[in-house]
């Protein structure tokens, strides 16, 4: 099975489809997006609760940690295979409800794939984070002091005596472009070969190799996204600060009791644009090829 190389704009069109993937079957998508959404909350407040009733050392902390992170590649592998069939079939015109999120549990062969692609990837972003650390360890070694240096610098600055803040660590610029790099290709590694799982039954193997050379064909249209999408997210976290400073401005228990059924809304669709942008960017990588060329199709 072949990967298609795309244009800089398929970039622009995975994120406007990811946007309009509710319109075919909201009931589903967004419902199917909500069951991940609590999902995905679990394996965080079993880890909380655990800290605060164990109150573990260093190392109890690593196995609580290990543990989670366990539970949660075990519960949302399938979870994930099944929405990513519940929006293929949305777009298909098929009938589809958000309780088929949870089909896969119900195959134990179906969810042990989808289970071990999820553990593969882990693998490869460990892997990746290694690779940044022997690289750049020693700017990160050095970012705690710089940060309290510039945070007591700036308590004590004036407007007649600006803060002379220091130089950051060597090596910190290369940290975060190349750590950015290195998610942004994960991500889509991931997002084409978990497709090839989870929508075209390929083999473990034949998925990653699928995904690793699907995202090494797209990096442009992939740094287009990832551009826009960043510059997309400042601009809504900037509206969620300004209306949160706004509410609690007007009343304390207002801001609260506004904003965050507001904030879970926001979560939510960001949940459903994410994984449409995922589908829209393996089925043009790797699914079936788009009905039309690569640019803002629908």
């Amino acid at each position: 099975m072949t990967t298609r190389a795309n244009g800089p704009l398929a970039g622009l069109a995975w994120l406007k489809r990811g946007f309009n993937s509710g319109r075919h079957n909201p009931r589903a998508i967004f419902g199917g997006a909500t069951l991940i959404m609590v999902a995905a909350l679990i394996p965080g407040f079993l880890q909380a609760f655990a800290h605060s009733v164990l109150k573990p050392g260093v190392g109890g902390a690593t196995l609580i940690a290990a543990l989670t992170t366990v539970l949660a590649v075990v519960l949302l592998g399938p979870l994930m295979g099944g929405y990513l069939r519940v929006i293929d079939r949305s777009e298909r015109g098929e009938p589809a409800h958000a309780a088929d999120v949870l089909a896969p549990f119900r195959n134990a062969h179906d969810a042990q794939r989808l289970i071990g692609f999820s553990f593969i990837m882990l693998l490869v972003q460990l892997g990746a984070l290694s690779l940044l650390f022997a690289l750049f360890g020693h700017a990160l070694e050095n970012l705690q002091d710089w940060y309290v240096s510039v945070a007591q610098l700036l308590q004590h600055a004036t407007p007649d005596k600006p803060a002379q803040l220091p130089p950051p660590p060597e090596g910190l610029g290369g940290l975060f472009s190349l750590g950015g790099l290195f998610a942004l290709f994960v991500a889509a590694v991931f997002a084409v070969g978990f497709g090839q799982v989870a929508l075209r039954d390929r083999g473990l193997g034949g998925a990653l190799a699928d995904g690793l050379a699907g995202a090494a064909r797209n990096l442009l249209p992939l740094l287009v996204m990832a551009a826009v999408a960043f510059a997309l997210m400042m601009a809504a976290g900037l509206v969620l600060v300004l209306v949160a400073g706004i509410l609690g401005l007007l009343h304390p228990v207002l801001a609260v009791v506004v904003f965050l059924p507001l904030y879970m809304v926001f979560v939510l669709v960001l949940y459903v644009v994410m994984f449409g942008v995922m589908y829209h960017l393996w089925r043009d990588i790797a699914g079936e090829p788009p009905a039309t060329a690569a640019g803002f199709e629908a």
